[in-house]
């Protein structure tokens, strides 16, 4: 038996990142940042009217009638000046004209209009620098808008199109192929006859997959036939930049992905494909290496619930790497709603709902697929702990 974080290592060790690529922005959402991005521009890139108004110069200004000579709406392409003793009609979003000071909204003086006065009265001095946007005041140019390992979610898209760029460069999301093995196994919607069960393990894999920013190519299912596992690999490892088992890999006669896996050949040792226990509970036989094509491989209990597992510990820093992103190990201390007890030398993962800062455990047999509906997360619970109390802080892991 090895430890979780052994694995993980090995399995950072071989992953590699993928090829960086220019994607537009309106096709970036989810993707990853290879490189900042920084602006194209100052932002406001000139001082802008915040209010729709009248614009004035404060220099011996003086209580009364002033004559608006201008009028600048948004869009306004002529930069303008005003002088000493008049106002120019303006509205939100229109550039400021030089020699402004502030600006008075346009409810200070009559109902909002269509129409543009000759004049307007003032009764008293306007206080200066008033819903005026400053250049720059919310960038500059040159400044970075969303740095390298960013996953661009729909705040970041507006705010990279909002300083003049149109595209982004990031790393190419991953192909990654899933194969669930097993006689037993048939596709979802489909009537299962004795004996059978639906095969919940590549749907649950490629919702994952998609969440992590990975792209889902093929949902296969293949019956335990070694030629068959062999033949659907070789097709499918030149294609992809990763593929997925579940279900084969412990020691049964079945347990076919292990024997085919197993068997490959490598000029380097070191990349083969290793079959171990993990120090984890559920997901304890685990499968990971290169294919002859350099492919990474993992090869998953195939249990749902182990296979959840696997997936947040064991896949989703991996695909992380491939896309150039921080692995995703974010952990919260939370009290348990619940007394715990948990076997003895393996780090314990139960299914469990938080609230707030309160997490209630869930049954967490592996085979349970149906309590994984319910569940927010992991509780994690380590290998030289035996027993929590109630009301006591456990470590949750937000799926």
């Amino acid at each position: 038996m090895i430890t979780q974080q052994e694995h993980l290592a090995r399995i950072l060790e071989l992953t590699a990142p993928l090829p960086v690529e220019e994607v537009p922005l309106a096709e970036a959402l989810g993707h990853t940042l290879a490189s900042n991005v920084t602006s194209s521009m100052d932002l406001p890139p000139w001082d802008a009217a915040a209010m729709d108004g009248y614009a004035v110069a404060l220099e011996g200004f003086t209580v009364g009638t002033l004559p608006v000579t201008k009028s600048i709406p948004a869009g306004h392409t002529t930069p303008e000046r005003i002088q000493p003793g008049e106002a120019a009609a303006i509205m939100t979003g229109a550039p400021v004209p030089a020699g402004a000071d502030t600006i008075v909204p346009l409810e200070v003086f009559h109902e909002p209009s269509q129409q543009i006065p000759d004049s307007i009265t003032f009764e008293d001095i306007p206080k200066p620098d008033q819903h005026i946007r400053r250049r720059a005041e919310d960038t500059f140019a040159g400044s970075i808008v969303a740095a390298a390992g960013t996953v661009l979610q729909p705040q970041h898209i507006g705010a990279i199109a909002a300083t003049g760029n149109g595209s982004v460069y990031t790393a190419r999301r991953p192909r990654v192929a899933i194969i669930s093995t097993g006689d037993e196994l048939v596709p979802p919607g489909t009537p299962p006859d004795y004996g059978q069960i639906p095969d919940s393990n590549a749907p649950l894999v490629a919702a994952t997959l998609s969440k992590l920013g990975a792209h889902p190519t093929h949902q296969l299912r293949i019956r335990d036939s070694a030629a068959s596992l062999e033949h659907t690999i070789s097709q499918l490892e030149y294609s992809v930049d990763a593929i997925i088992l579940t279900g084969g890999a412990s020691v049964g006669a079945h347990d076919i992905s292990k024997y085919v896996l197993s068997s490959w050949q490598h000029e380097d040792p070191t990349q083969a494909i290793r079959f171990t226990t993990v120090n984890i509970r559920p997901g304890k036989p685990q499968g990971f290496g290169l294919s002859p094509a350099g492919t990474p491989v993992w090869s998953l209990p195939g249990n749902p619930v182990a296979v959840l597992v696997s997936l947040r510990l064991f896949v989703a820093p991996g695909l992380a790497k491939m896309q150039r992103r921080a692995p995703h190990r974010r952990k919260l201390h939370v009290y348990t709603t619940r007394a715990l007890s948990t076997p003895k030398k393996v780090n314990y993962y139960m299914l469990a709902t938080l609230d707030g800062d309160q997490v209630t455990p869930l049954p967490s047999n592996s085979h349970l697929a149906v309590k994984m509906a319910q569940t927010t997360g992991l509780i994690q619970v380590p290998a030289e702990v035996e027993h929590i109390e109630a009301d006591q802080i456990v470590d949750y892991l937000p799926l």
